[in-house]
């Protein structure tokens, strides 16, 4: 059984494949289960709420914030982020081993105040490569360019991590298996 006080706090720039990596460790380790943030931002085609993101208004949002219901909250590419403390409750409850998919911002303050966090962070096998990723997404000229910038700060940030795994293009299933391993070793899960 995982250690329930841990929390497994993954990030990385925007079109490094985190979602593709994270969806193929929670395969790996079924103990895994990812918290639902928060957002202010419009939700994308197919994307329903509290499946993928509690949609909320500004407005909701702040309340939240004044209440103090966020383990960490920020404000990223001109959106609110956060996670709720309630949703590590939920996923204790259930006795699963919370995973939050955040930004730097959060992971570095999650860290801060809760020293059973680990820190994971995914890097691209080269900037060119996620540049060039970042510019393929179907994303208008001013966004792409917040996505870059961000990218760039994020990548300096990722030495603050516990741990760095570079995603090689064409190599996510090693990716996969170095991240369950780092995981199964943190919370003393069984390898088998």
């Amino acid at each position: 059984m995982p250690n329930q006080q841990k929390i497994i706090v993954i990030s990385g720039p925007s079109a490094v494949g985190k979602n593709t990596v994270i969806n193929g460790v929670k395969k790996l380790i079924p103990q895994l289960e990812e918290t639902i943030s928060c957002t202010t931002r419009e939700p994308r085609p197919n994307e329903k709420d509290k499946v993928h993101y509690y949609f909320l208004a500004n407005n909701k949002f702040e309340e939240k914030i004044n209440n103090n219901e966020f383990l960490e909250h920020f404000t990223v590419h001109n959106m609110y982020y956060g996670t709720l403390k309630s949703e590590i409750d939920r996923i204790g409850k259930n006795n699963k081993l919370p995973l939050l998919v955040i930004d730097v911002q959060g992971a570095l303050h999650v860290k801060k105040n809760n020293s059973n966090a680990v820190l994971i962070f995914i890097k691209p096998d080269s900037w060119e490569v996620l540049e060039e990723r970042l510019k393929a997404r179907n994303t208008d000229k001013k966004e792409q360019e917040i996505r870059i910038k961000n990218a760039k700060n994020e990548l300096m940030q990722a030495k603050f991590y516990d741990y760095q795994i570079i995603n090689y293009t064409g190599k996510v299933k090693k990716t996969i298996e170095n991240m369950a391993q780092i995981i199964r070793k943190e919370v003393d899960i069984d390898n088998t």
